[in-house]
């Protein structure tokens, strides 16, 4: 792979960053000194996007679900987040513009027992709420996956 710099002129600076988005052989890392998002990131936002259309994610505290299994690292190179103020610094960096509260996701994550796609939830929900929540997860890595396949620059090693 080549690196190359170009000096683009601030005029057309947004429509040459959109052309070069359009060329799926071309990735485009920094743009003066800030750091683009990554494939990783671009097709995260997209599959959170995707539930929160298709009505998957309800509620705030369903991010909680999609934390904890990133933190149980079913993606390889997803990020791992220390707290819910990280996770929600995440989503906020990638755009994503209803983001829930840090003491909704604390709240949720200390409900959440074992492994998934085995988690327990203590605070005792029936069994259909207990496959939605799980569910949640699953929809979430089919639609990232899906994003990541559609997008051959997704696919590139980071």
């Amino acid at each position: 792979m080549k690196e190359i710099i170009l000096n683009v002129d601030d005029s057309a600076y947004e429509h040459v960053l959109g052309m070069l988005r359009l060329c799926h052989d071309v990735n485009v890392v920094e743009t003066d000194g800030e750091q683009m998002a990554t494939s990783m990131d671009v097709s995260f936002a997209r599959a959170i996007s995707e539930l929160e259309k298709r009505k998957v994610i309800r509620f705030p505290r369903d991010h909680s679900y999609i934390m904890a299994a990133m933190n149980e690292e079913l993606l390889k190179g997803a990020p791992f987040f220390y707290s819910p103020l990280d996770y929600i610094a995440y989503l906020k960096l990638l755009g994503i513009e209803k983001t829930p509260g840090k003491t909704t996701l604390y709240d949720t994550l200390h409900t959440i027992g074992g492994h998934y796609p085995e988690w327990t939830f203590s605070d005792g929900p029936s069994d259909v709420e207990g496959k939605r929540r799980i569910n949640i997860v699953r929809l979430f890595l089919l639609a990232f996956n899906r994003n990541r396949c559609s997008n051959p620059e997704a696919s590139r090693k980071e």
